[in-house]
């Protein structure tokens, strides 16, 4: 096993993973040059002397660092001469800070990094929704040596399958622990929203959005939770015997126990406990202090409440993926996810034949209270 681990900067954490199979940390500054993969405003903001003896920490650890400039888009800046100047003078001062490596989402920035230094790991960032065989190929043609696969890949084991013939030309790595909704409609806004608000000069913005439409889907159907591409610690096996072992776990926004805590049980493959303790979750966590912030709804409250019993799994619960392809199947005819969600989810103790949730909407003028001049 191997594990990616976003980082806080905090060196505390570098001490507390090292004993974990860790071989790298990935992150970045808060506001960058081409932007980035999360919002400026839940990242820490450190300076480049910070920056540096964080790496400095990692490095003697034996612990790689990979610098995420997986924005979704240049915004047309590809255009533009000086900034083509600027993005090389960028890639040689990150170099020289420290940086093992990068991780993108954009072809081009994939191909000036390559030609300006062949020696360094270049992983394609999950952004860059890869759904095919071809692309890995493209991907791998222009010089990338790690395919971050979308979570949305996770239970299509056909591909996985598939994509093994790869093993010797790249690396492929897997998303243990994201909660985006499984056919979700705002994803690629909330690429953009997030590489645009990471961006110098980028939009001004406090909350990304389309985090609220996601929560009031799950909020409206909590089997939504079970119907997310993450993947249970106890589960990571099952990825093994596909030939799988390097994973990722997000959480570069989150303090220092919890993203230790993540680590752990990835590493043990066994978490006693709600699920939902190891899984981003913003839809329980930043949602409702945002409604709370704005003077919204309470609607979303409820999402705090929620237990994902992670002992509760049957224990070939993932083997009905294997032969049933999502891609194909409507969830309203197929059912499975909320038989699951029925024999593991609780509300306040609850469970969910209780529960009697009126669904809601999202009112579309609450967006630009978001903002920076809202």
């Amino acid at each position: 096993m191997r594990l990616v681990v976003g980082t806080n900067f905090d060196d505390n954490l570098i001490e507390r993973i090292r004993e974990f199979p860790v071989t790298h940390i990935f992150g970045s500054h808060t506001k960058t040059l081409t932007g980035h993969g999360r919002a400026s405003f839940v990242l820490p903001n450190v300076d480049d002397e910070r920056f540096k003896d964080h790496l400095d920490l990692a490095h003697e650890r034996g612990i790689k660092f990979l610098y995420t400039m997986n924005t979704a888009t240049l915004n047309g800046k590809e255009y533009s001469e000086t900034f083509v100047r600027k993005l090389s003078a960028e890639i040689e001062r990150l170099v020289k800070l420290g940086v093992d490596g990068f991780i993108v989402t954009l072809p081009f920035l994939l191909k000036i990094i390559k030609s300006e230094h062949p020696e360094l790991e270049v992983s394609i960032s999950s952004y860059a929704r890869i759904y095919n065989l071809r692309e890995v190929e493209n991907f791998i043609e222009l010089g990338a040596n790690t395919i971050i696969l979308h979570e949305d890949d996770n239970r299509n084991f056909k591909l996985l399958r598939s994509l093994q013939r790869f093993r010797k030309e790249v690396d492929l790595e897997l998303i243990t622990n994201n909660s985006c909704l499984w056919g979700c409609i705002y994803r690629r806004t909330h690429d953009l929203v997030s590489s645009l608000s990471s961006v110098e000069g980028g939009i001004n913005a406090w909350f990304e959005y389309p985090i609220l439409f996601c929560a009031t889907d799950v909020r409206n159907d909590l089997a939504n939770i079970i119907r997310m591409r993450w993947i249970r610690p106890e589960d990571l096996d099952f990825y093994e015997r596909l030939g799988y072992d390097r994973f990722k776990i997000a959480g570069r926004n989150k303090k220092t126990d919890w993203i230790v805590r993540a680590v752990k049980a990835y590493s043990k493959r066994s978490y006693e406990g709600n699920l939902l303790d190891v899984l981003s979750y913003p839809q329980g966590r930043a949602v409702p202090k945002v409604m709370e912030k704005v003077n919204g709804s309470k609607d979303y409250e409820v999402l705090k409440e929620v237990i994902v019993n992670n002992k509760r799994f049957p224990s070939k619960w993932l083997n009905f993926f294997d032969y049933n392809n999502c891609e194909e199947r409507s969830c309203s005819e197929c059912k499975y996810c909320d038989i699951i969600a029925r024999e593991v989810i609780t509300v306040n103790g609850k469970d969910l034949n209780s529960l009697d949730l009126k669904r809601i909407q999202v009112p579309i003028e609450l967006i630009q209270r978001f903002g920076g001049d809202g």
